[in-house]
């Protein structure tokens, strides 16, 4: 479960889960002269932290946000300080309250403490989806500013779900063309993803 956020994974502006582009990338551009606008970007997996804290007995968790969605990925990391426990859903999944198969060994973790997408990730690209994707190019972060741009990008492999965060920029030309609005300017992204072994 990669997704790609506006500023900060940690923001609640999330425009892509991976594949269903559920949310469109929304922005105002000058139709008479056409305008060409940049924005930045952040490729992170799926994360959010627990509501409540838990002991070593527990099998619900409560997140501060449902963020866990597929149920093709099921398992989660719960991190408190040095101790983490990867965890398997088993109910709840696109809510804040998780039924969950405990580790062989069981943590205690505090409100806060993060909670990571379990799974690792190779050959990712991530490119336009819908009838404008010749308005987008994608260009890597380069020292605060975006690199070369082009029609798709590359991003490098997700090796550590827990450290893994990718910025980027995306750049919309928009064409000299009469007011109207654009529904489905959203972001594709493709992957291979693998059970993380922590």
């Amino acid at each position: 479960m990669l997704r790609i956020c506006e500023g900060s994974i940690a923001d609640e502006n999330l425009l892509s889960r991976e594949g269903t582009h559920t949310q469109d990338d929304e922005d105002s551009y000058n139709g008479t002269t056409g305008e060409i606008k940049e924005k930045k970007l952040v490729l992170a997996p799926a994360q959010t932290t627990l509501a409540a804290g838990i002991d070593e007995d527990d099998e619900e968790i409560i997140l501060t946000a449902p963020v866990f969605d597929d149920p093709s990925h099921p398992y989660i990391i719960v991190v408190s300080g040095a101790n983490s426990e990867t965890m398997k859903i088993i109910g709840g999944f696109g809510t804040n309250n998780l039924v969950v198969t405990r580790g062989d060994s069981p943590i205690s973790a505090s409100a806060d403490d993060s909670v990571f997408n379990a799974y690792t990730y190779e050959n990712i690209t991530i490119q336009a989806s819908g009838d404008e994707t010749g308005w987008f190019r994608y260009a890597p972060d380069v020292a605060g500013s975006p690199g070369e741009y082009g029609a798709s990008l590359s991003p490098p492999n997700c090796t550590n779900p827990k450290t893994y965060s990718y910025t980027f920029w995306r750049e919309v030309t928009a064409p000299i063309i009469a007011a109207q609005r654009k529904g489905d300017t959203r972001h594709k992204t493709n992957f291979e993803s693998f059970e993380y072994a922590a």
